[in-house]
């Protein structure tokens, strides 16, 4: 099948302080299903002793309309949406157990060879694995280079710890976002949900990496996060989140 299909209980792990889906967990669940359904064609995580390969994330673009509650059942539907020689774009579309949208996103991934550390090309036959369900979830571009703001302001640093690192051997990309969290205004982080969230990510952190984090609120809405090194000269990660209305 063009699109695949998985129901997911939200855990304790998956809720906010409001027991409300919360963003980490939207984000958790479909980096979950994608790697679920790439296992189904051969090009999973547990297929990756054979194949040596592994999907790096590079991009999510997330629009949420309800945040269910701890213990609901959700429907997840994921769908190659276009696959190039070196990138492969996923949408996702997440129902409650009363069938109301949840939440809709795109991503765009690269092949990863895990042993040589190094990017591969999307071969045609793997290409072949994920056939195009000619759907989109967004219609309007899909903005991949998102920007510093110029007047952002260093808020903190943080050492990479063991906990933040996956089976890539780098920070896992869910993890940018409770980085981001932390240098947003408690004031306003517990005061509105985002209805909005855009994350790019460009260079991966490892263990022992000492990671530098940058704030500006752009608009009434709008809040962007930079994530840089200690230097702060390379770029990890820009997160992009704005609030619901």
């Amino acid at each position: 099948m063009d699109i695949f299909t998985k129901k997911f209980e939200i855990t304790f792990a998956d809720i906010n302080n409001n027991n409300q889906l919360s963003d980490r967990g939207l984000l958790r669940l479909m980096q979950e299903i994608a790697g679920i359904h790439s296992g189904t064609v051969g090009y999973g995580l547990n297929d990756a002793p054979k194949t040596h390969l592994g999907w790096v994330i590079l991009n999510w673009k997330l629009r949420i309309f309800s945040r269910p509650k701890w213990n609901t059942v959700l429907t997840i539907n994921t769908w190659s949406r276009k696959i190039t020689p070196l990138f492969a774009y996923r949408d996702f579309e997440i129902y409650d157990d009363k069938n109301n949208l949840v939440a809709i996103a795109t991503s765009k991934w690269l092949l990863f060879d895990v042993y040589k550390e190094s990017l591969c090309k999307i071969t045609p036959d793997i290409k072949e694995k994920f056939p195009n369900a000619n759907k989109s979830v967004f219609d309007e571009n899909f903005n991949e280079k998102l920007k510093e703001p110029e007047n952002s302001g260093f808020i903190y640093e943080y050492k990479i710890q063991e906990r933040d690192i996956d089976t890539n051997h780098h920070v896992n990309n869910i993890n940018y976002l409770d980085y981001a969290y932390e240098a947003i205004p408690k004031e306003i982080l517990y005061s509105l949900n985002f209805s909005d969230i855009e994350i790019m990510y460009k260079h991966e952190a490892k263990i022992g990496d000492v990671i530098s984090v940058f704030y500006c609120q752009t608009n009434e809405n709008e809040h962007v996060i930079t994530i840089k090194d200690k230097e702060r000269k390379n770029l990890h990660a820009i997160i992009k989140l704005k609030k619901e209305s």
